[in-house]
């Protein structure tokens, strides 16, 4: 995925219309904002490279209202637990 810089950087590299879907990855550690615009999508970055983390959903939430995004598509597949071993349960 191609990277994109912060808004507002990121806002004047698309004309209207051009962006299709956006997408929050729910990781371990926050949420990642991926843009698809035209066949590409891209990944929200912060100001000191890397890709642009939210703690909180609603802290993601609120700069897609402030781009006026009318669907978001939210994953939290990456965000589940490693499965933990289960004990064999005792025999009576």
């Amino acid at each position: 995925m191609k990277a994109l810089c912060q808004p507002p950087p990121l806002w004047p590299n698309f004309p209207a219309g051009a962006v299709r879907a956006y997408t929050l990855h729910g990781r371990a550690d926050g949420y990642v904002l991926s843009v698809q615009h035209g066949l590409h999508e891209a990944v929200l970055t912060a100001k000191r490279g890397g890709a642009r983390r939210f703690a909180r959903l609603d802290t993601a939430l609120a700069l897609l209202r402030t781009l006026r995004a009318a669907a978001v598509e939210v994953r939290l597949a990456d965000t589940a637990p490693p499965a933990r071993p289960v004990a064999p349960r005792p025999h009576p």
